[in-house]
């Protein structure tokens, strides 16, 4: 029987760990190809992305390369969302364990904000073309893009700066549905926090998230019921999940991710779930009495982590090293690991891996300085 699951986003890890434990044969493809991804992969492999999301050519080289014997599924997170036509060439080659391109398409264009307004579900106003208010007012207007992903498409819209489209920005917090569905009903998985880490250029950078939330009853409902519309709507299977505002009781609805999410990792192992789900069956939930939190971690500056860095056991997504004796050189901006903790509610979670992430940098700081010393 076939046992070997191809698994490609951004970052792959999570997805990979879980499988792993599942007992598959893991190849990954995604942008860092970090330890922990090696440790829990048979076969890894490190894509090229731009600004512009995956570059195609290369995926479609790096993929070539796998031997697709034995493959049972492809499964994906945020890789494919600005580009369904290169999920739709792999679905081409090996069965997907997910929605189908058709619907990651749909729900990444304007269709979508079309059938937003079919079903009545509130969302931000949305133009997709520029207005003279747009330009006049513009801190009260965002420029974002269709099938971007990471909250690094989402800028503030000036004269100067063009998107595919236009939204009126919602004061709140962000928050998050995952969810399951088997093509004709949804299933709540959890409520979640979403973290960000702001730049001068990337003022809606997503840097993680966090589990069990408690969500006034009224914003719960109005998420399960776009869930279960939704999943009526586009025949959703599998894991997906919904990204909204919450201001007081009212959720503004941004966008549906058809497709794995960094809030899979929040939760007690879900690939069964996803699979069963992608088969048409809704399994009972793995119980999850904690509240987890993770934060990606971003370098201040361009730094070299030593070979020998000592990670705390609350760190995951460790980078690569080559050699014993080499560090690893990490830019400006770029991610470097990710802080994990957990507490019995959202609030304490979200609390405690702040803290870490503050020992880590302190400590990752200390080393860089030391390192300078030595030059």
């Amino acid at each position: 029987m076939p046992n070997k699951l191809i698994i490609a986003a951004h970052s792959v890890r999570a997805y990979a760990q879980a499988a792993n434990v599942c007992g598959y044969k893991v190849v990954t493809l995604d942008a860092f190809a970090d330890a922990d991804t090696r440790r829990f992969a048979a076969q890894f492999f490190q894509i090229q992305f731009d600004k512009q999301g995956v570059d195609a050519n290369d995926f479609k080289r790096v993929f070539s390369k796998i031997d697709l014997n034995e493959v049972q599924g492809f499964l994906y997170g945020s890789l494919f969302d600005a580009q369904p036509d290169l999920l739709a060439w792999v679905a081409a080659r090996v069965p997907l364990v997910g929605n189908t391109p058709e619907t990651l398409q749909k729900s990444k264009s304007v269709d979508f904000f079309k059938l937003l307004n079919d079903l009545a579900i509130p969302h931000p106003l949305t133009h997709f073309e520029r207005l003279d208010c747009i330009a006049e007012y513009n801190e009260l207007w965002l420029s974002k893009r269709l099938g971007g992903t990471g909250g690094t498409h989402v800028r503030q819209a000036t004269q100067a700066r063009t998107g595919d489209y236009y939204q009126l920005k919602v004061a709140g917090e962000p928050v998050s549905l995952l969810f399951v569905a088997d093509g004709v009903c949804a299933q709540a998985i959890g409520f979640n926090r979403q973290l960000v880490a702001p730049t001068m250029d990337l003022p809606y950078r997503f840097a993680g998230a966090v589990s069990n939330l408690i969500l006034p009853k009224a914003a719960q409902q109005s998420f399960m019921h776009t869930a279960q519309q939704l999943t009526t709507a586009f025949g959703l299977r599998g894991i997906n999940s919904l990204d909204a505002i919450l201001h007081g009781e009212t959720l503004w609805i941004l966008e549906l991710n058809p497709r794995l999410s960094a809030t899979f990792n929040l939760y007690s192992n879900l690939l069964p779930v996803h699979i069963q789900g992608c088969s048409g069956v809704l399994s009972e939930l793995p119980d999850n009495p904690l509240a987890k939190a993770e934060l990606i971690i971003f370098a201040d500056e361009d730094l070299t982590v030593p070979a020998n860095f000592d990670w705390p056991n609350w760190v995951a997504d460790i980078p690569y090293v080559k050699t014993a004796t080499s560090g690893v050189n990490i830019s400006l901006n770029v991610p470097i690991c990710s802080v994990l903790a957990e507490a019995e509610t959202a609030d304490l979670a979200h609390q405690l891996v702040i803290q870490r992430a503050e020992v880590l940098k302190r400590k990752l700081l200390k080393e860089e300085m030391a390192r300078k010393g030595n030059e």
